[in-house]
């Protein structure tokens, strides 16, 4: 016999059952949208059962116990309240009908009206199909539906386990009015956050920090580290510039500190290059840039999706990028290139155009201009709001002058004016 039983829970109302079951069973896996499935030993089967009435607060609940998983469910929905016996679970299932199969998995409309165009009415007489004809007509999904025709278990329980939550909470026993004493008591949890995350093979990608003031506000702050660190005192210097910078409006009663976790750094140093700077010493200097300049002022540029002249945002830097490394064919096509004769291109003269920025205006005399080429028109964003500015409507002009200059001018319909945008050389 089995060691274990298993126990399915559902209930209309379903906010505290997986609370419930975790006080249970530390084996406990979520059946959406309204149950749970727990895994007890066999002698503590009844002892469950009877706890569940004085647990639940919600009195229209349903359970019922089995030796597997997925007999356990069936039990539970078709008739609550029943235990069944260690070997019974394909005569319980044998004369239920074949519609309940959707009750514990994705069945669509077509199987079932496969199964009823062949006469298959209950679990019974599915589960006695021959299984090399099942799979030639309904392939491995129509195994997997047989075995819980049957009352076996195709997969095993998936234990539900919570997302660890790295936090550190300190309710001070009187007010901080300066800042050195709080970075005494901030470092002291950042040493714990990290010695948590270093147990469990992670690294924090990300701090916030929300102190609680004297005065009944909260004042919360994010810190996004540009690379995966453990260090607690390279992370307590950056936490030091934020706070230096925007120094908090009061004194402060309660700390508390949270670590998003991601997976840590791995350096593979060469023997042939010189020592890189540390990642830490990078992150230090990002933080003390952005309290000088602003966080929206320090990223990396990308370009927008819209032919608008210089149209660029910035966003998070980021320093670890995958690199792809040619594989075999690649190197051998590169190979062959390179055995080819090399031949030779004659290239013809490109003029650079050395932006201005922002454009100048200017007043067009046309017996100045020798030549002119153009014009290239270009607008967007006109289906905007009304109020908005966005909207770009410009025509594009190459012209040489007689002084030999050669510029790019446009004409802004918006502001109904010419302006230079710069100079080839």
């Amino acid at each position: 016999m089995a060691l274990s039983r298993f126990i399915a829970v559902f209930s209309p109302k379903p906010e505290q059952l997986f609370e419930v079951a975790h006080m249970l069973s530390p084996r406990v896996e979520v059946c959406p949208p309204d149950g749970v499935v727990l895994e007890v030993p066999v002698r503590c089967e009844q002892d469950t059962l009877d706890r569940l009435p004085y647990l639940i607060t919600e009195k229209n609940f349903r359970v019922g116990g089995a030796a597997t998983r997925t007999a356990a469910i069936f039990v539970a929905k078709v008739s609550p309240g029943t235990l069944l016996p260690y070997g019974k679970e394909t005569e319980f299932l044998a004369q239920l009908p074949i519609q309940h199969l959707s009750i514990h998995a994705d069945v669509d409309e077509h199987t079932l009206s496969t199964l009823s165009h062949w006469g298959v009415k209950t679990f019974g007489e599915f589960a006695s199909l021959p299984e090399k004809a099942l799979v030639a007509r309904l392939g491995q999904r129509g195994v997997f539906l047989q075995k819980i025709a049957r009352g076996e278990d195709a997969r095993c329980l998936q234990a539900y386990q919570p997302e660890a939550e790295f936090k550190e909470v300190q309710d001070l026993e009187w007010t901080l009015n300066t800042l050195e004493p709080l970075f005494f008591i901030a470092g002291s949890m950042l040493e714990n956050l990290c010695s948590q995350l270093k147990g469990c093979g992670l690294a924090m990608g990300a701090l916030q920090i929300k102190l609680k003031l004297s005065d009944g506000s909260c004042d919360e702050r994010s810190i996004n580290l540009a690379l995966p660190m453990q260090d607690a005192k390279a992370i307590l210097s950056l936490l030091r510039i934020e706070l230096q910078t925007c120094v908090p409006r009061a004194g402060v009663v309660r700390v508390l500190i949270q670590a998003k976790p991601t997976r840590p750094r791995i350096f593979q140093h060469s023997l042939l290059q010189p020592t890189a700077p540390h990642p830490e010493k990078l992150s230090r200097t990002l933080t003390r840039l952005k309290a000088i300049v602003g966080n929206d002022n320090i990223g990396c540029p990308e370009l927008l999706d819209t032919y608008r002249p210089d149209a660029f945002q910035m966003r998070e830097l980021e320093l670890e990028r995958k690199v792809k490394r040619k594989g075999r064919s690649g190197r051998q096509r590169a190979g062959k290139a390179s055995s080819k004769p090399s031949v030779a291109i004659t290239a013809s003269v490109r003029l650079s155009l050395r932006r201005i920025r922002p454009p100048q205006p200017i007043q067009i005399d046309t017996e100045r201009i020798t030549s002119c080429a153009g014009p290239w028109k270009s607008s967007g964003d006109w289906w905007m709001d009304q109020g908005r500015t966005d909207g770009w409507s410009r025509e594009e002009w190459d012209v040489e002058l007689t002084a030999g200059g050669l510029y790019r001018i446009y004409w802004d319909h918006g502001k109904k004016q010419w302006f230079v945008e710069g100079v080839y050389d």
